[in-house]
């Protein structure tokens, strides 16, 4: 049985995988090129940043059970190995100026995310969470690597 509060699979509906096919062939991207074999995620680049689109479900307790969701995320960087009190501070304050994204710490990777339940969710939306995602790991990348150490 899966824990309250947590992502407990894939979400794949239709609707929305046809969303993101159809802005990635307006991108000239080749949607089957860019996918994961086994889920349904897709693997992307922007610049120097590399970013995914994944659907998921997520268990939002015993109330509501799983949902159905959407994330966009974007690597910015590897933990530095040290350093990681301004580090987080930094992406607080980041954080607190941001409209749609947010900055979160994800095993060791620094990530930019969007993220947000599918239901009610339509392409221009969708296509504003990429973009947002896509526009901003490309812009932070180089800065916070340069400002904190990390790597690529």
């Amino acid at each position: 049985m899966p824990n309250d509060f947590e992502r407990t699979g894939m979400a794949p509906k239709q609707a929305t995988i046809d969303m993101i096919e159809k802005l990635l062939k307006e991108w000239n991207i080749d949607p089957v090129q860019v996918k994961d074999k086994e889920k349904e995620m897709w693997y992307l680049v922007q610049g120097s940043a590399k970013f995914h689109i994944e659907l998921f479900k997520f268990n939002k307790g015993p109330q509501i059970g799983d949902v159905d969701c959407v994330e966009v995320g974007g690597i910015i960087m590897k933990l530095p190995q040290d350093n990681f009190l301004p580090l987080y501070r930094r992406l607080l304050e980041l954080n607190s100026s941001s409209v749609g994204v947010y900055f979160a710490i994800r095993r060791n990777l620094v990530m930019l995310l969007a993220t947000r339940e599918l239901a009610g969710l339509d392409s221009v939306e969708l296509k504003t969470m990429v973009d947002e995602v896509r526009y901003f790991s490309d812009y932070w990348d180089d800065k916070l690597i340069e400002e904190f150490g990390g790597s690529k």
